[in-house]
């Protein structure tokens, strides 16, 4: 299958962006440190580095590295080699300025610009790329790591045309490698770095599950340097009280960063569930104080997104665009999927959830049951019981299924969910063999009704999955109509195939049947 050119093109823009941003801040940061306390800025030369040459032509190999990080993207063939590619690059950079801030040096000698044909790359070398981050040297961790993301991209059934192309990416890389000392831009102990940094690199990237881990690594590295560099800046503009901004600054920069770091770990579990330790919350829903002091940053952040998220399906549901309305699984059951709720909301919306199909039937009794899947914010489960106790009387029972924001599904065990559905299962059927005793014994015609809030943040991708997932484990629906299904009910859902994966609708969906063939005889 052939990669989308809009595909290759996103790719490379993610790369480009983060490596600029990051590179220009610390660049700019080096530069304002070594103005003001010189002596903080390091020096890198050893005795060897004397003895180096400085050879004026190989400026050329050394402007191939920006060329060949550009067309690595559209050379790569499969969707996995170009997330491979990026999430290599992508650290590195992130890494890479990491140590330029916390190691900032400058490249120790005096290079004087050639009056040949090489002037003008020197000059603009000079415009563009300061002697500053200097370890470890990204080109040459970009120039390992490129190389190994290439290897593979120019198989041939003739042999020697696969050798030639290897012979010549080594020959690239490894010029570019060289050109960083040879033109007088990097030190030695910087291409070691530059190699170690690499090593690592691939190390890394060959072990973590998913893109979400690269993610939240980089969002933290990102953030860090935009929160310490930024304190380092307000503190040199203040009069008063400099080196307690700057200390402060780097305080919430390294508690940022730990948090996504640990953000990270948790989405690099394997069997995510049974790490609930990550995201605890009370019986009531709502997160631990311990969990605050963990992941304050990312809970506010999406406390934030919660907010947004009321106000998209407040617009566009009063257009009846994408109404939260609840799907009747029988006469007893009925199911919806929503965002997590503000107290508007739940005013809004819950009369219609309960409201009774016609005012001449019996009076008709509810319980809710609220599945919290959304891990990074308290739930609106306590103010949903605060408006039933005033308005409707109906019970209302809690469920918590931490799942993390776009985590697949299919991370977590069959049996989780088989767990979920099962308690699910019975708090309805304890609801209604309490309602059928009552009923029996006050001479009361009525009927009970329960009500299954699956939530998220926004309510477009766990709550949604979630809720087919059970209805597919209830039979409501099958392998063939659930998606069908998912365009008439719920067509703002995200749920790509890779969220939601084929195998998972088919194990749920057969699950009774494959209980069934499993019972001896």
């Amino acid at each position: 299958m052939l990669l989308n050119p809009s595909t290759r093109f996103r790719h490379l823009g993610l790369a480009l962006a983060i490596f600029y941003l990051l590179y220009n801040l610390t660049t700019f940061y080096s530069v304002s440190l070594y103005k003001l306390y010189p002596s903080k800025v390091h020096n890198l030369a050893t005795p060897f580095d004397s003895t180096i040459p400085f050879i004026p032509a190989m400026i050329v190999p050394y402007s191939w590295s920006l060329v060949l990080f550009v067309v690595s993207f559209f050379l790569v063939r499969t969707s996995t080699q170009l997330s491979l590619l990026t999430y290599r690059l992508i650290l590195a950079t992130v890494f890479a300025c990491l140590i330029f801030y916390f190691y900032p040096a400058r490249f120790s000698f005096h290079r004087l610009i050639p009056d040949d044909w090489t002037q003008f790359g020197y000059q603009f070398l000079q415009l563009v790329d300061k002697p500053f981050n200097q370890l470890p040297s990204l080109h040459v961790s970009y120039a390992i790591l490129l190389g190994i993301s290439l290897w593979d991209v120019a198989e041939s059934k003739k042999r020697w045309v696969s050798m030639l192309y290897r012979l010549l990416l080594v020959g690239i890389c490894t010029l570019i490698a060289l050109s960083t000392v040879l033109t007088y831009q990097h030190h030695l102990l910087d291409m070691f770095g530059g190699v170690v940094l690499a090593v690592l690199v691939l190390i890394l990237s060959n072990r973590v599950r998913s893109a979400l881990v690269i993610k939240h690594l980089a969002i933290g590295g990102i953030g860090f340097l935009l929160i310490a560099i930024a304190g380092f800046y307000l503190a040199n503009m203040s009069m008063i009280a400099a080196e307690m901004i700057e200390t402060f600054a780097i305080i919430i920069a390294l508690y940022w960063l730990i948090s996504f770091a640990m953000l990270a770990c948790a989405y690099q579990q394997t069997r995510p569930m049974q790490g609930t330790r990550w995201f605890q919350k009370s019986s009531s829903g709502r997160l631990t104080v311990h969990t605050w002091m963990k992941f304050a940053p990312i809970i506010i952040m999406y406390n934030a997104m919660s907010l947004l998220g009321q106000w998209y399906f407040e617009v566009f549901s009063k257009g009846q665009k994408y109404p939260l309305t609840s799907y009747a699984m029988s006469d007893s059951v009925a199911v919806v999927a929503s965002p997590r709720l503000t107290q508007t909301g739940i005013n809004t919306y819950l009369t219609d959830w309960l409201r009774s199909p016609e005012n001449n039937k019996p009076s008709v009794r509810y319980q809710i049951i609220v599945v919290d899947l959304a891990a990074e914010i308290s739930s609106h489960v306590d103010k949903l019981e605060m408006t039933t106790k005033d308005t409707a009387s109906a019970p209302v029972h809690y469920l918590y299924l931490p799942l993390l924001d776009l985590q697949p599904l299919n991370d977590v065990l069959l049996k989780d969910y088989i767990d979920l559905f099962e308690r699910i299962d019975a708090l309805i059927r304890l609801a209604e063999t309490r309602a059928f005793i009552t009923n029996n014994k006050d001479k009361i015609e009525g009927s009970l009704i329960t009500l299954i809030n699956f939530h998220c943040v926004m309510g477009l991708s766990r709550s949604i999955g979630v809720q087919v997932l059970y209805l597919l484990y209830c039979g409501t629906l099958t392998v063939s109509n659930y998606q069908s299904w998912l365009e008439q009910h719920y067509p703002h859902a995200h749920l790509k195939g890779a969220y939601l994966p084929q195998s998972l609708v088919e194990a749920m969906a057969n699950y009774k049947s494959i209980e069934y063939s499993k019972t001896p005889l």
